[in-house]
């Protein structure tokens, strides 16, 4: 036998106790010092080069030190300097194997005593988030911080013995299915293990065709399973401005600093723009800033609109002071009618305590409001007091799980300063049920408001209200879905409101076409009637990532029915 080498065999798995001897003797002190934790390894064969130093194993390798595991059909390791080579074959992969992160991949180069590496081809799963295609570079915590690959706060949120990851012409996607529906692909990629996904300014794949390229950087919060507001594009046809193409989306995104910039030229009213910011001061309070430069049709007139304050949340306590400048307000009233104006704040202050539970279905809560406004030409100080109520009920039908009641509520009081009008009372109040009939599912809702006093200020001025709300779902097979709802108004005997909801739903992604028409009795400005569409992926259970603007500013009928989250 060629005494410059050892082979090693036992069956199909043997475990090398006298090939670690022969590390150990070979070793230097100072390196044995360094790699201080044991090293096991297995294989169907082992051949050790004495000489060399290094030893070559095929079939089932597996190498294990601490919490991390690595598999493979072939593996070269040399002795002196710790580093491992390791390739796939056929079907085969290479598989390093932290606690419960996997990274798969062709080939392996990684050093045991700096725990550093590179896997091509790579692929691997954080959570929810799949990632794969391209080459990926691993380290530890600190060696990514002295590379440059996160930041000092990143550091201190990310787990000591956790790999962050450099990801180059990769993958992302949360979809499950066997050939994601939809991926992120990106020339560098950051996985911060157990704290955020990074991706440079990628491109959106849907199923396999290029939707647009992401103008930022485009950033998931793995610890709270959220991704960061797109930037997207819409094209919108407004009665003030004309035919527009808008786009907006995130600029800045940190643990503390966000800034969204919205952009959008109009046919009839050239540009507009919005800068929103925020900054987390501490974890209870949080500072906004927005510049905004917006046309106002009651105004007439475009115009810089800045608005400013703080937001505090503390154990269910929540709070807001908010100054604003020439804001652009848009309030729907009741249905049909949407009133559009100019407020100034200086400011408002709002308090709300935490929900106290009254029942085992049951909870209120108490709001507190002050504020100084301007509108309607006139200065008018509002201060008051609220409660809201809410209560849901287990299905009368418990066995289908069919007809569950809902109650909503909300009384508020307001005084004011003026002259003429000096006090307001407020009582809204809601019940419905939602059902099935059949394969459609319905909800239908009785909504009644009861009003004493006036306000001096037309945003703020309320009357009563008796209206039915009914909607109803329509499946047409597994994909295409159809949602109506209608409004009736008791008191005028009019129908004041019609939305209509189209859905595409793809398994992990969904369209949905949303159109509302108001149908006031007597044609006003009030008339608010839109269209809209958007496209929701559904990056995590709890979250989703979404395409598209004034959909999200109500409850569409496909999510009042369930056909959507």
């Amino acid at each position: 036998m060629d005494c410059s080498h050892r082979n090693f065999q036992c069956g199909n798995v043997i475990s090398l106790l006298m090939f670690l001897s022969l590390i150990i003797f070979t070793c230097t002190s100072a390196f044995a010092q360094e790699l201080s934790s044991p090293v096991t390894l297995e294989a169907d064969e082992v051949v050790f080069f004495e000489i060399e130093g290094r030893a070559e194993a095929r079939g089932n390798v597996i190498i294990r030190r601490e919490d991390m595991k690595l598999e493979a059909p072939y593996v070269e390791y040399f002795i002196e300097s710790s580093m491992v080579f390791a390739e796939g074959h056929d079907d085969e992969l290479v598989v390093l194997i932290w606690g419960n992160r996997v990274l798969r991949g062709d080939k392996l180069e990684y050093n045991l005593i700096t725990q550093e590496g590179i896997m091509q081809n790579g692929s691997g799963q954080e959570g929810p988030v799949y990632v794969y295609g391209g080459d990926v570079k691993i380290a530890p915590p600190e060696a990514a911080l002295s590379k440059g690959w996160l930041g000092r706060k990143d550091l201190e949120k990310t787990e000591k013995n956790a790999h962050v990851a450099i990801w180059e012409n990769a993958n992302y996607t949360t979809c499950d299915a066997p050939k994601p529906h939809y991926n992120l692909y990106t020339t560098k990629m950051t996985v911060i293990p157990g704290n955020k996904v990074v991706l440079r300014r990628p491109r959106v794949y849907l199923d396999g065709k290029l939707l647009y390229t992401y103008p930022f950087n485009y950033e998931i919060n793995i610890r709270d399973r959220e991704a960061s507001s797109p930037f997207t594009f819409r094209i919108k046809d407004d009665s003030d401005r004309g035919t527009g193409v808008i786009g907006y989306g995130p600029v800045v995104v940190d643990d503390r600093l966000s800034v969204n910039v919205h952009l959008a030229y109009w046919s009839d009213m050239d540009e507009e723009w919005m800068v929103l910011g925020s900054y987390g001061l501490t974890n209870q309070w949080s500072l906004f800033a927005n510049a905004v430069y917006a046309y106002n049709s009651d105004e007439d007139e475009k115009r810089y609109r800045p608005s400013w304050g703080a937001n505090y949340y503390n154990q269910g306590f929540s709070g807001k002071i908010y100054w604003s400048q020439a804001e652009n307000v848009s309030i729907e009233k009741e249905a049909g009618v949407t009133y559009k104006g100019v407020l100034w704040r200086s400011p408002e202050v709002q308090l709300f305590t935490p929900w106290v539970d009254l029942t085992s279905n049951a909870r209120s809560r108490l709001a507190l409001y002050w504020g100084h406004y301007e509108a309607d030409e006139a200065e008018v100080d509002r201060w008051g007091y609220g409660f809201d109520f809410s209560s849901s009920f287990a299905p009368l039908d418990k066995k289908n799980n069919n007809f569950t009641p809902f109650i909503w509520a909300q009384y508020q009081w307001f005084k004011y300063d003026a002259k003429k009008w000096r006090r307001q009372e407020i009582i809204d109040a809601t019940w419905g049920l939602r059902y099935r009939v059949g394969e459609f599912p319905m909800v239908t809702r009785y909504a009644q408001r009861w009003t004493t006093g006036n306000s001096p200020m037309s945003w703020d001025d309320y009357s009563d209200r008796r209206e039915i709300y009914h909607t109803t779902g329509i499946p047409l097979g597994s994909r295409w879905k159809v949602a109506v709802r209608t409004a009736y108004d008791f008191v005028d005997e009019h129908l004041d409101e019609v939305v209509y909801s189209l859905v595409y739903d793809e398994h992990c992604y969904y369209w949905e076409f949303i159109y509302k028409d108001e149908r006031p009795m007597y044609s006003t400005s009030d008339e608010d009637d839109w269209m809209g569409l958007r496209l929701v992926i559904k990056a995590f259970p709890e979250s989703k990532i979404t395409f598209g603007g004034e959909v999200e500013e109500i409850t569409s009928p496909a999510q009042e029915v369930g056909f959507v989250k």
